[in-house]
């Protein structure tokens, strides 16, 4: 049985007893999440992402159940990483401008996606499906318009809207780089520098607006 503390993807994955095995795990992952990102979550095969890995097919099943305990694993992994460097994301402080916070979070959160595409591709083509790995996708969200709320409300004379305006705000940014990540054809993909400053230059215009007014 599970321990009762165990992750989502540790209850769809088998054990890990040691440090070997325990990189096997990592590098089947990082697998995992490349042959996404190449050839999307229903065009991905285990023997695709074994080989990626460099192990047989053998030792894929004999740490994942299946495809889906890979994709669980690959987001649990990323949300992990994401909540350890928040701070880096969401700049905080009396000091920081509003144009510094907003932008920083707009370019690094751009940077994440470009780094983790096939996580957000598999999100795109699979995930709305999958509400072990939404759950956990938005809980991170959660955290997130928690931070910048944290980080913006010393600006917003206490407005009551100013949450709201956040969840408009991130809405925004995840739409315009899940689009890039899905889109090769998107007018300004995600991966563009100019085209992600647009999009930080629009979202501070809009909180601007909110937290002055």
């Amino acid at each position: 049985m599970p321990k009762p503390n165990a992750t989502p993807a540790e209850r769809w994955a088998l054990p890990v007893r040691q440090a070997r095995s325990q990189a096997t795990r990592e590098r089947l992952l990082a697998a995992a999440e490349k042959v996404f990102a190449d050839k999307g979550y229903d065009g991905a095969k285990l023997s695709d992402i074994a080989e990626e890995a460099g192990v047989s097919v053998g030792a894929v099943y004999f740490r994942f159940k299946d495809k889906d305990a890979l994709f669980l694993g690959v987001a649990e992994t990323f949300v992990q990483e994401a909540r350890a460097r928040l701070g880096e994301f969401v700049l905080s402080g009396a000091e920081r401008a509003l144009d510094d916070v907003v932008r920083t979070f707009v370019l690094r959160t751009a940077a994440n996606f470009q780094t983790h595409r096939g996580l957000f591709r598999a999100i795109i083509e699979r995930g709305f499906e999958n509400r072990p790995v939404m759950n956990i996708m938005f809980g991170l969200r959660d955290d997130i318009a928690r931070a910048l709320h944290a980080a913006l409300s010393q600006r917003s004379s206490g407005r009551n809207d100013l949450g709201d305006a956040i969840r408009v705000a991130t809405q925004m940014i995840y739409g315009f780089l899940l689009i890039g990540v899905l889109n090769p054809q998107a007018p300004a993909r995600q991966n563009r520098r100019q085209g992600v400053n647009g999009l930080a230059d629009a979202v501070i215009a809009y909180l601007s607006s909110v937290v002055t007014r």
